[in-house]
């Protein structure tokens, strides 16, 4: 047996192993708590309308820090009662009660979910206006979140939606009947594309004589509207007066028979007049149509152009290169946890990854870091206290919100071997500038080195990340690493585990276990 055959396995079973090891670490820290002595911790409450997910030593935690645990849950008549032992360096104030009954400015308790496991933990603000709670205190500002009863709900009202739809193609399009509908559709209308292109190629300049053809009947009508309107109008006038002096002259009949002859003349006169009107507005539509038959001005030259055809087969050949490009457009939606040891912490990615081509692909991401959003400001202040030892002094504010970060970025890669292919990336990385490389082993692709420099900052060095991601199942994979290795006291380790979903994937899902049901 040769060497590799052996190292290969080796290697993979050992990456496993390692795997199995640090999802194992990972649970146990998630599942220990954090241990404050009496001496050491205060004991405050808070009343909970849900305290499912929490339990007796769940960790409690400021800003990501483990600030003490809970010492005990019970009910409290219709509410839950949760007790909280908190580090005595740590100062909540009760805040200003309000007419609401809400206290301005004081300590907030809220449940948080840690991770996609189920880890619940409490977050504690401390506030900043009222007087600072001692031991046996209650907190009054209670966070409630949207439970996920909530959310299921939603999620099922959409799923039994999603289910009529596929119910109704399937009732349409199902079997062997209707795969024989849609081959005969797609029979039909490749042959009368067909069709048309033989048409219109063959028959272009036909085709554009009957669009000149058309256009200038309406081109007409609309001439002759504008220009014959005040002739129609005095041959209805000429012919109501007509009307109107032959009732006279047949009611005076018995009376002067040549004077109604003179006025019936008169009439007669007028009526030619008219018709010699409509004549000549007739002569300048005739004459505006010939002038559009030769090609003059602009509607002339449009109707007559022979490009017409061209503009057209170039068009329908566009959109044909378009909705190929649409078909071959492949969608990967990523779920991904990290648990950083140093921290302690959970660090939780979603991301899509749109991919038009093999050798290039657009990864769209929104992180949910334990770090939270840090800006820097600082200011050159020049003060005219004159006991100071230095007037001119620089004050830097450091701030922390606990907003979602995000990514953009655009790779292109290069198939080197078929066992070896790797990827350049650049874009946005958690809200800064960045740039990374992915290496892909093996013919499966499914053993992933990946590596990422951002942050770019003057104050320490840029955030360098590398770390290997093994697939272990169809949908699955294992992930090991280290994140901010120029930085000394920001570096830490963590593992993670991920899922990986395409469109084939989920078409897939949905053909084999169906849509689940409210």
């Amino acid at each position: 047996m040769k060497l590799k055959n052996v190292i290969t396995p080796f290697k993979v079973g050992l990456l496993v192993l390692a795997g199995i090891v640090g999802t194992i670490f990972m649970i146990v820290q998630l599942t220990g708590g954090v241990s404050f002595s009496e001496e050491d911790s205060y004991t405050v409450y808070a009343h909970f309308d849900d305290v499912t997910g929490l339990a007796v030593n769940s960790r409690v935690m400021m800003a990501g820090i483990p600030i003490g645990q809970i010492k005990s849950i019970e009910l409290a008549g219709a509410e839950a009662r949760v007790d909280v032992a908190i580090d005595r360096d740590i100062k909540l104030y009760e805040g200003i009660e309000q007419p609401t009954g809400r206290y301005k400015n004081g300590a907030t308790v809220a449940k948080k979910q840690a991770s996609l496991i189920g880890d619940f933990f409490l977050e504690i603000t401390p506030g900043t206006e009222g007087d600072v709670l001692d031991d046996g205190d209650r907190i009054h500002n209670v966070v409630e979140p949207v439970g996920p009863e909530e959310l299921f709900e939603r999620f099922n009202e959409i799923t039994a939606d999603i289910q009529q739809i596929t119910e109704s193609l399937s009732a349409v399009f199902g079997g062997e009947q209707g795969q024989q509908k849609i081959e005969q559709l797609l029979a039909d209308l490749q042959e009368i594309l067909g069709t048309l292109r033989t048409f219109v190629g063959s028959n272009s300049e036909r085709v554009g004589r009957i669009v000149a053809n058309a256009e200038m009947i309406s081109r007409d009508v609309a001439q002759f509207t504008r220009t014959g309107t005040e002739s129609l109008d005095d041959m209805i006038k000429d012919a109501r007066t007509v009307v109107q002096e032959v009732k006279f002259i047949i009611g005076q009949s018995s009376g002067d028979l040549q004077a109604g002859l003179g006025t019936l003349r008169g009439t007669l006169s007028r009526l030619q007049t008219t018709l010699d009107s409509l004549n000549y507005s007739l002569q300048n539509v005739q004459d505006i149509t010939d002038k559009v038959n030769e090609g003059e001005g602009t509607l002339g030259a449009l109707v007559n152009s022979p490009t017409i055809a061209e503009k057209t087969e170039r068009i329908l050949a566009d959109a044909e290169e378009f909705t190929g490009r649409l078909t071959r457009l492949k969608t990967i939606v990523q779920l991904r946890s990290e648990y950083h040891i140093q921290h302690e912490q959970l660090k939780n990615v979603v991301g899509v990854k749109l991919q038009p081509e093999p050798d290039k692909y657009y990864l769209l991401q929104l992180i949910d870091d334990f770090r939270g959003n840090t800006s820097i400001v600082r200011e050159d202040i020049n003060t005219t206290d004159s006991s100071a030892e230095d007037p001119l002094y620089r004050e830097t504010t450091v701030t922390t919100t606990d907003d979602f970060k995000f990514s953009a970025q655009l790779a292109r890669g290069w198939q080197a071997t078929p066992w070896f292919m790797m990827y350049g990336r650049f874009g946005i990385m958690e809200s800064s500038g960045g740039l990374g490389a992915d290496f892909l082993f093996g013919e499966g692709q499914d053993l992933q080195v990946q590596t990422d420099v951002f942050d770019f900052s003057v104050d320490r060095n840029p955030r360098f990340r590398a770390f290997a991601t093994y697939e272990f199942f169809e949908y699955a994979y294992i992930m090991g690493g280290v994140d901010d290795v120029l930085n000394e006291e920001r570096r830490d380790y963590f593992l993670g585990v991920g899922l990986e979903f395409d469109d084939e994937d989920l078409k897939a899902i949905i053909t084999t276990t169906g849509v689940p049901s409210p």
